[in-house]
């Protein structure tokens, strides 16, 4: 079943209230133009012509690093060529008061402000049914920090990846709600729910479809592990990740066909400042460090000429960005969850590795399904999910000419910076700041705390 925009639904969907609330809610967006694209043939969608032979695509290894909580313009809207913004906007707080967007350096933690709401509702208040012009109505009065925004000056990897690789200025997160339902939607293609719950899940995923086709995977986690939340089941091929053990790995020559690498912080580590996640308050600075640490153990390994690299972040963290995420299909388990099948705002996306076009920026709209689909594409299976006809992200690649293998190194203080800086604990807990955005900062780190104390005994519940 498809309607006028090409966009299909699973077949074997039943016709609930739910579903046709659904259906009516697509056609809604589709009359607004405002739906997921390249729906259809996953081999030739809207990103161009005709892919390769998969087994001789030059693409034998994928490595997927998805870090925490950022927005395209508050990092990457200052990439030459790229449909960006920073400066020069405006937003208004609940006050009415206007302020302006600024840039956040040489302040790379921001530990005197409260981190910006990321929720399911908190999202759909901030893209104000896409005028994409309230980010400051989900915090307190006065705190500007969803609309700050960094430069290529304090993002010395970007800075390099945009000179020599692709960025990717329409990729958008799976769904507009926290970090768990858009991880889960990396591995599964979907998600079962729209907050940071525990509960185990049951949805088919990426893992079951490789090791199905007999071919290798390895998953890397930080500090927690998003594979805990199929059980024990991916247990035998979850690992816990360091750069000493991760370089190891490759030099020997183990490099895995399929490679995820979860960067998130444990609340000890996320609730002092001292990940490398991206997610507030770290430090920037340790971010950059913890990718160029990945990208040179591939770059230098044995597997080089044939690897894929792609760095991605589950949300948008709060953060402003002015482009409206568009809707996509979805099953009619989500549609009943209450999710109305917005995309997430767009986040960092590059791709790295001897296919990626050198210096480019990449325009075409593509989300975590279209990782998935090309995922399938290249090893030999059927797509997973509602979006499994999206755009297939191997259209982004450069299949026209030879793989380019050269590989620049780039200049990244390996820090550590948070940990040299001192804890981060917020001064608006500390009652510097206003009584009001005190209590918030103090209630946003305790429930992101207390998520990641559930998560890390998830892990440890079975063994992680």
């Amino acid at each position: 079943m498809s309607n006028r925009k090409g966009v299909e639904f699973p077949a074997s969907d039943p016709p609930s209230p739910e579903r046709r609330r659904f259906i009516a809610g697509m056609a809604a967006a589709a009359a607004g133009g405002a739906l997921l694209p390249g729906c259809g043939d996953s081999t030739s969608p809207q990103g161009g012509g005709a892919l390769p032979d998969p087994e001789t695509s030059g693409i034998d290894h994928i490595v997927v690093v998805m870090m925490e909580n950022r927005s395209f313009d508050h990092f990457l809207g200052w990439v030459p060529g790229a449909d960006g913004i920073q400066a020069g906007r405006s937003f208004t707080d609940t006050a009415g008061k206007s302020f302006s967007s600024y840039d956040l350096a040489p302040n790379y933690q921001n530990c005197q402000l409260a981190d910006p709401d990321h929720s399911y509702d908190g999202g759909h208040t901030e893209i104000n049914g896409g005028k994409m012009d309230d980010f400051l109505l989900t915090q307190p009065n006065g705190d500007t920090f969803p609309i700050g925004y960094y430069t290529a000056d304090s993002l010395p990897f970007y800075q390099g990846c945009a000179a020599n690789w692709t960025i990717c200025d329409r990729y958008f997160s799976g769904i507009l709600a926290p970090t768990t339902p858009n991880r889960i939607y990396m591995h599964a293609g979907q998600t079962d729910r729209l907050s940071n719950t525990t509960t185990v899940s049951t949805l088919p995923t990426i893992w079951d479809s490789m090791l199905a086709a007999g071919r290798s995977v390895g998953y890397y986690y930080v500090d927690a592990s998003y594979t805990a939340y199929w059980g024990s089941k991916y247990r035998g091929f979850s690992k816990k990740y360091s750069m000493s053990s991760f370089a190891a790995d490759i030099a020997a020559g183990t490099l895995a066909d399929l490679t995820y690498i979860d960067n998130v912080g444990t609340n000890l580590h996320e609730g002092l400042g001292l990940s490398m996640d991206d997610h507030p308050y770290a430090d920037i600075r340790d971010g950059q460090a913890f990718l160029n640490g990945v990208y040179n153990a591939i770059r230098q390994g044995p597997h080089w000429a044939s690897t894929l690299m792609i760095i991605n972040y589950d949300e948008w963290g709060g953060f402003a960005d002015h482009v409206a995420p568009p809707f996509g299909p979805m099953t009619s388990a989500e549609a009943a969850l209450g999710n109305d099948g917005r995309l997430g705002c767009r986040v960092p996306c590059v791709i790295i590795g001897p296919r990626a076009r050198r210096g480019h920026v990449e325009h075409t709209q593509l989300d975590p399904n279209s990782i998935l689909n090309m995922i399938a594409w290249r090893f030999g299976f059927a797509p997973l999910g509602a979006r499994a006809g999206s755009t297939n992200f191997a259209q982004a690649l450069d299949f026209s000419s030879a793989p380019n293998t050269n590989a620049p190194a780039f200049d990244v203080p390996t820090g550590p910076f948070g940990l040299l800086g001192g804890f981060c604990v917020p001064t608006g807990e500390l009652g510097v700041l206003s009584e009001t955005l005190g209590d918030t900062a103090v209630k946003r780190r305790a429930e992101h705390e207390q998520e990641l104390r559930e998560l890390r005994e998830l892990g440890q519940r079975y063994q992680f």
